[in-house]
């Protein structure tokens, strides 16, 4: 099942962050997304700025349910370059597999946000 939705949340990064579905998206772990979001969202405006700050931040204290809420809010922003939309496709793809292993260790925040992403796809 964990499996199943891992490939779920990798193909809807991938649809709708305009990556070209041939291209895998990288692995990269929770660290490297902290690490390079300030690189990725220099010079991108103040709100997108700010949401990748936000998230950058909940990661770093493992609140992933809100870290997934502001890279989806991010996935819809208008206008990011392809390299931020693929940085957001592969930090979502990285934060999905951390909500799935909150939501089997009976973290209720994640299973809840879960629970609400399945029910709004």
């Amino acid at each position: 099942m964990t499996r199943i939705l891992l490939t779920l949340f990798a193909a809807a990064a991938v649809g709708t962050s305009g990556c070209s579905k041939e291209q895998p998206l990288a692995e990269v772990t929770t660290a490297q997304i902290v690490a390079g979001a300030p690189e990725a969202f220099k010079g991108a405006p103040a709100n997108v700025q700010t949401l990748a700050a936000e998230a950058t931040e909940a990661i770093g204290k493992q609140d992933f349910p809100t870290a997934w809420d502001r890279l989806q809010t991010l996935n819809g922003t208008p206008n990011l370059t392809d390299a931020q939309k693929e940085f957001v496709a592969t930090s979502i793809a990285t934060v999905g597999a951390e909500m799935n292993k909150a939501e089997e260790s009976g973290n209720e925040a994640a299973q809840e946000a879960l629970k609400f992403h399945r029910a709004n796809k």
